[in-house]
């Protein structure tokens, strides 16, 4: 049996987009009449057939609600179930389930780590459950899953590191993040800003991060070379941090993620009156204890649409393009800590 004839490839027949194809093949009055008629034919000349996965589409209405089980979709997950990756994704992941029930899929699960299946063997079990959508979760490297037929599925990826240059990708707005946060620092008296990044995050965030700090600090004119970013690790004692503190000399702290209040508290400092501290990227659906900027339902829920939009037309990952990424804007919240 031959490939599959798309709505991508009649677009590419026609010279038009494959949103006009859709509305052609709809027969919707958007499409003047001879177009539609003309899109019609070459779908016809190529072999195109409808598929039910189109009625999908439907559920992009958010006043109609899915009736019945469309497909499954899987989540990826690179490290354990219980790894701080995992963990970390956990939210995001809870999020992405309820938008893709609303759209009428399942989710499953599938920890590599844990597994230990191979490319190939991967690849066997997706198929045989009809399984076309996939979603990357965190924790991966450049080589995972190498020799993976990425062109056989409908990919999105949530990690920052490039899997595969032609796999799209979804991140948390870094940039944005940091330049929210810093203002409201600013806002509270405090100029002497440090900034602190986990050591297992992505190079590509950190790099992300000290460039968009470095920067809103040059155009502030509070540049100060002893101000070095400091690159904290779970677990750690507060050995290290507390002599940091002592060189920095910093009034506020600006963290990539939420540490462990305890930590602080045993290198004897206390949130707001030694100094502010306020968080880029929190991943937890309430606002809670810490200031800072929360993904809140953004991610899953923006993962999910961009998903059953590539299933609906049949979008898989093309290895000849590079791939997109979209970035998620986050939501200030206040907090006890500034």
């Amino acid at each position: 049996m031959g490939r599959r004839i798309t709505l991508k490839d009649i677009a590419a027949q026609c010279g038009v987009s494959v949103a006009a194809v859709s509305y052609a093949m709809r027969d919707n009055p958007r499409i003047p009449a001879k177009t539609r008629d003309a899109i019609r034919r070459v779908a016809e000349e190529l072999g195109y057939r409808p598929d039910p996965f189109l009625s999908a589409l439907v559920s992009y209405r958010p006043d109609v609600k899915a009736q019945r089980l469309l497909g499954e979709v899987a989540v990826i997950h690179p490290c354990a179930k219980d790894s701080s990756h995992t963990r970390l994704f956990r939210f995001h992941r809870e999020s992405f389930g309820r938008s893709m029930a609303a759209y009428g899929y399942s989710v499953s699960d599938f920890y590599l780590d844990t597994l230990g299946y191979s490319s190939r063997r991967l690849r066997q079990i997706l198929l045989a459950r009809n399984i076309r959508g996939l979603v990357l979760g965190w924790g991966f490297q450049p080589d995972s899953l190498a020799g993976f037929p990425w062109q056989e599925f409908v990919v999105v990826s949530t990690e920052r590191v490039i899997v595969h240059p032609s796999i799209d990708r979804i991140s948390m707005n870094h940039f944005r993040s940091v330049r929210v946060v810093m203002e409201r620092i600013r806002a509270k008296g405090h100029r002497r800003i440090g900034l602190i990044y986990h050591d297992d995050a992505p190079l590509v965030v950190k790099k992300n991060l000290l460039g968009s700090y470095l920067a809103e600090m040059e155009m502030a004119g509070q540049l100060d070379a002893r101000l070095h970013a400091f690159e904290y690790t779970r677990g750690e004692s507060t050995a290290r941090f507390r002599k940091w503190l002592r060189a920095s000399h910093p009034d506020a702290l600006l963290s990539h993620r939420s540490i462990d209040p305890a930590f602080f508290e045993k290198a004897g400092i206390t949130f707001p009156q030694d100094c502010g501290y306020a968080v880029a990227e929190i991943d937890d659906a309430e606002p809670g204890h810490d200031a800072g900027v929360y993904v809140v339902e953004a991610m899953g829920q923006t993962l999910a649409s961009m998903l059953v939009r590539k299933i609906v037309t049949y979008d898989n990952v093309n290895m000849a393009a590079e791939g997109q990424i979209v970035l998620v804007n986050g939501v200030w919240h206040d907090g006890v800590t500034l």
